[in-house]
């Protein structure tokens, strides 16, 4: 069932989401950065053990993270720059607070049946 969040509710998990993100973003830039440099390993080693853990590792992190960020009900968007949206309700039409890492509060809504372009001031 989705989580319905009032701005004070999704504004109290920013903090938290700050942190999530911020690891979410460097694991998986890791992970994109060893995966094009595993494949060439990956041939020169023969699909080596060594090589797939090396690789994995932060697939795993990135699975873990986001899993951990929809577990708090939130809707993971874009994770290397830190995207995400949380159900709300305005005006008695069911909307997206939108809220990217680095931003200082949530500042944006868009549309259920748009997306981030679709995004407005609150």
């Amino acid at each position: 069932m989705e989580r319905v969040f009032t701005q004070d509710e999704a504004t109290a998990l920013l903090p938290r989401l700050t942190e999530l993100l911020t690891a979410l973003r460097d694991a998986h830039r890791m992970a994109m950065e060893l995966a094009g440099s595993g494949t060439k390993h990956t041939v020169s080693s023969n699909g080596s053990a060594a090589a797939a853990v090396t690789v994995s590792g932060p697939m795993l992190e990135v699975e873990r993270l986001s899993d951990e960020i929809e577990g708090l009900g939130v809707i993971l968007r874009d994770p290397e720059t830190g995207l995400v949206d949380f159900a709300a309700m305005r005006d008695g039409q069911q909307i997206y607070l939108c809220w990217r890492l680095g931003e200082a509060s949530i500042g944006y809504f868009h549309p259920r049946d748009t997306g981030f372009m679709g995004r407005q001031p609150l």
